[in-house]
């Protein structure tokens, strides 16, 4: 709980999860989880989002691009509490990120990784298929083909 009193100007909702929900400015932590380093780092990490003021991304890139900012961050909050900064963890989450963009941005047609075109849209520069994502960055991965 010292994590959470270092930062009385955060709010903190205890939750089964850590988040940071910016439509509310609330961060959701899970209150068992944070008696452990990785817990403690994951809590920093929401920690960072709220301060770096992290609220919303058009492309799947900026998303990716403000995990990588937050967890520069939380590794100097973490030096600041003294954690032990376990970069296997670290890098585990940036991967589940890293599968979450090759999963939507693949070609359902063709396999071939593509950029988005729009927000949740993509078009294949190899054989032109168009496909739509999912906002919700917490559901499956269901691309679904755009009918020319």
């Amino acid at each position: 709980m010292e994590i959470i009193a270092a930062y009385p100007e955060q709010k903190f909702l205890p939750a089964g999860y850590f988040a940071y929900d910016a439509s509310e400015d609330i961060i959701n932590y899970d209150p068992t989880g944070i008696k452990t380093n990785s817990g403690k780092l994951a809590l920093l990490h929401e920690v960072s989002h709220a301060i770096l003021g992290h609220f919303h991304y058009r492309f799947d890139f900026e998303l990716f691009a403000m995990e990588m900012d937050a967890w520069n961050m939380t590794r100097e909050l973490a030096r600041e509490h003294n954690l032990n900064i376990n970069e296997d963890y670290i890098n585990a989450c940036m991967d589940s990120y890293d599968e979450w963009l090759t999963k939507r941005g693949t070609c359902p047609k063709c396999n071939e990784f593509n950029v988005q075109s729009k927000p949740n849209e993509f078009k294949c520069y190899r054989c032109q298929t168009r496909w739509r994502v999912s906002e919700d960055i917490q559901s499956s991965i269901r691309r679904i083909v755009i009918k020319k």
